[in-house]
């Protein structure tokens, strides 16, 4: 097994994440940091012992000689770092979710990435949550009957935790294809928040086979039926003849068609934690032995379609089909429309 040197793209708190993660792994070695602003990189390579800092992405490549590099920025400035490190050759790219803003820049990263032989993951990491395969597993084995319906909440917006619980949704059921979507949106408090877009959105999106998801995000989203909800981020699979529901901050629920209820515990960061590792393991394996990722950009670009196809539907009012095809600069004319 090959060593890897790693380069830290974003010197925020969220790196945090990938730095126990990369640091769980042995065979890799982080050499270096990026952070535009001088100070949260010298402070953050102060805190975790990074032994070099740089100010962009072109001169770590270039010094530090990394083989993977992380992307931890808000999603409105994800896309440069993305294109600068796969223009300069890094093997393997981990960049935080969502995969992009417009779903042009995404296309372009996806295709980009594939030209070059990049490795390219979108942090997806509730895929490795083992209460995600647990219930990817009881869903897909039709224990419950056939699946009438699903659920996607998050109480924050769509280009935040909103793509996790579809993402989420989207493994739960076996990565089906989307045929079309339906939504709408509202508010313009926190458009330029830490997540862009409107404050608040809902929708449906339905799968080829006529099972609908239903998806509500942001401000003012229903809130989880069950007491102490730290984060109120959940999916639910309702079946014909069961259900079964999770909660990030409760663990699975189960309703199983012989009349039992059961619980099974694990709640964020707990089930998060080795679920990082393994996707950083998931990485490795792709780029040595070309292994699939489930959280690989092909993946993330569905859901990102996902994402795009609600906000596009509520511009212009039509019922957007899949794959998509609207007009770049999809959040700008969101802006526009909302008047942020």
């Amino acid at each position: 097994m090959a060593n890897y040197r790693v380069g830290l793209i974003g010197c925020g708190g969220r790196q945090t994440a990938h730095v126990a993660a990369f640091r769980d792994v042995k065979n890799c070695e982080i050499v270096a940091a990026v952070d535009l602003v001088e100070e949260a990189r010298q402070n953050f390579a102060q805190k975790y012992e990074i032994p070099a800092t740089y100010a962009s992405v072109e001169e770590m490549v270039q010094d530090a000689r990394p083989d993977i590099v992380t992307v931890v920025t808000r999603p409105k400035w994800a896309y440069q770092p993305v294109a600068d490190a796969i223009q300069a050759g890094v093997k393997g790219i981990l960049m935080e979710k969502p995969f992009g803003v417009d779903i042009e820049d995404s296309k372009e990263m996806l295709e980009t990435a594939e030209a070059s032989g990049t490795t390219l993951l979108v942090n997806h990491q509730y895929r490795f949550f083992d209460l995600t395969v647990r219930m990817r597993e009881i869903v897909l084995s039709g224990e419950l009957g056939e699946v009438e319906y699903l659920r996607a909440i998050s109480a924050i917006k769509l280009h935040g935790q909103g793509t996790h619980m579809i993402d989420f949704v989207r493994f739960l059921y076996d990565d089906r294809p989307f045929a079309w979507a339906l939504g709408n949106f509202a508010g313009k408090e926190t458009f330029d928040a830490k997540q862009i877009g409107p404050d608040f959105d809902v929708g449906v999106i339905t799968f080829d086979n006529g099972v609908p998801l239903y998806v509500e995000s942001g401000r003012g989203s229903m809130r989880a039926p069950y007491p102490d909800n730290g984060l109120n981020l959940y999916a639910d699979v309702v079946c014909t003849k069961g259900r079964i529901w999770f909660g990030l901050s409760h663990g699975l629920r189960i309703w199983w068609p012989d009349g039992r209820y059961e619980e099974i515990a694990g709640s964020w960061p707990e089930i998060s934690e080795p679920a990082q590792v393994q996707l950083v393991e998931s990485l490795i394996d792709m780029m040595e032995n070309g292994t699939e990722s489930r959280c690989h950009a092909q993946k993330a670009y569905a859901t990102q379609e996902a994402l795009c196809a609600l906000l596009e539907s509520a511009l212009t009012h039509q019922k957007i089909s899949f794959p998509v095809n609207i007009e770049p600069g999809l959040m700008e004319r969101v802006r526009a429309c909302v008047g942020a």
